[in-house]
């Protein structure tokens, strides 16, 4: 690839790299269709009135969450596992790595909301970063668990 200023967000493997792209060029597809269908409902047969900055985090969700959930039900986020001992140790630095995420997450959490004064408020910071970090395991350890397979495939053939 060209060396531009975006080609420093994305992966250095070629092969990842490539493929992020087809992702995103797919978000970008998807999102345009359903924009130009909400334009059409909108323009002619029901008026939504939904403000620009919603929309805006809409489509921007939208790409993130796409190119995000394909690269992790793909099995290319990590191309160096293969053998059981490798799996099982990226295993463990992923649990490791959901644990710090938890407490950065906590961290920020109180940061921005304050100490919590009752037992509602700590709920909701706790609950929230809990949640955030079970989101953040399964994602990782999902797309653990198809790189393995699909490596191990390659391998095996």
């Amino acid at each position: 690839m060209e060396k531009t200023w975006i080609a420093n967000l994305l992966p250095q493997d070629e092969y990842r790299e490539k493929r992020l792209l087809y992702f995103i060029a797919e978000a970008v597809f998807i999102l345009g269709v359903s924009l130009f269908l909400y334009l059409m409902v909108e323009s002619f047969i029901v008026e939504m009135d939904m403000p620009g900055d919603r929309m805006a985090l809409l489509c921007i969700g939208f790409l993130i969450t796409y190119t995000t959930l394909r690269s992790t039900l793909t099995g290319i986020e990590y191309p160096d596992v293969a053998s059981e001992k490798r799996y099982q140790k990226e295993k463990r630095l992923r649990i490791y790595s959901t644990i710090h995420f938890w407490i950065i997450f906590l961290f920020i959490s109180i940061l921005f909301k304050g100490i919590p004064s009752n037992l509602e408020e700590t709920f909701d910071i706790v609950g929230s970063a809990t949640f955030a970090a079970i989101f953040f395991f399964i994602l990782n350890y999902l797309s653990l668990k198809k790189s393995y397979k699909k490596n191990k495939d390659l391998l095996d053939d």
